[in-house]
């Protein structure tokens, strides 16, 4: 009788049980904390932070999830390695869509916002900046927002605030000059618009936003 040698079929057997499995890929949302709505939320960008390589979402898995147009205004980023992209978190803004805050930064300018995912449709419908600070040497613009129920209507209203830093170059000094704006943008028909302010410097005053200068 012949014997069949089992000895090197039990250590195949046993390898394959400790082969290690790999992690499935995270997706998209795996970077957003979910947090609940608050009445009011401030948005404004740290004036010395940096991000860590650990907390960036990877650029191929972030642009793959977004329509092109959500990006065309902003044209001092790009999909290069250069840009780093992490997702802050995401929150109800109302019973179909959630807002994802997602900031950006490529060299040193730096931005913040809000891309909306409306939940019938899957998919990201908007892009707001919330917060924002770009330019050169001879200016910037910082932006900040207020996210809040303004008109009363139970729907939450952005209010964005700029401010804009430029130096005067006189003959015998130099001048730091800043302006202050602000806009106010309206939830309707499942979107911010922009409306009129009636009374700019009110709005200022009101919503005011921390100044690097």
């Amino acid at each position: 009788m012949k014997f069949l040698p089992i000895l090197p079929l039990f250590i195949l057997l046993l390898t394959a049980c400790h082969t290690p499995v790999g992690k499935p890929s995270k997706s998209l949302s795996d970077y957003f904390k979910e947090v609940p709505a608050a009445d009011t939320m401030r948005f404004e960008l740290p004036e010395n932070e940096e991000l860590t390589a650990g907390d960036t979402i990877p650029n191929g898995l972030f642009f793959s999830q977004l329509e092109t147009h959500l990006m065309n205004d902003i044209n001092y980023l790009d999909d290069s390695d250069e840009l780093k992209v992490i997702g802050r978190f995401r929150f109800p803004l109302t019973e179909n869509v959630e807002a994802w805050l997602v900031e950006m930064h490529q060299h040193w300018f730096k931005n913040q916002s809000l891309f909306l995912f409306d939940q019938t449709k899957k998919a990201f419908t908007e892009r707001q900046t919330v917060a924002e600070f770009y330019g050169g040497d001879g200016g910037q613009i910082l932006t900040g927002s207020w996210l809040l129920d303004n008109d009363g209507d139970g729907r939450k209203d952005l209010v964005r605030r700029e401010i804009e830093h430029w130096i005067l170059l006189g003959d015998e000094e130099t001048r730091d000059t800043t302006t202050e704006r602000a806009a106010l943008l309206l939830w309707k028909n499942e979107r911010f618009g922009s409306a009129p302010v009636q009374d700019s410097a009110a709005l200022i005053r009101q919503f005011p936003i921390r100044s690097y200068w």
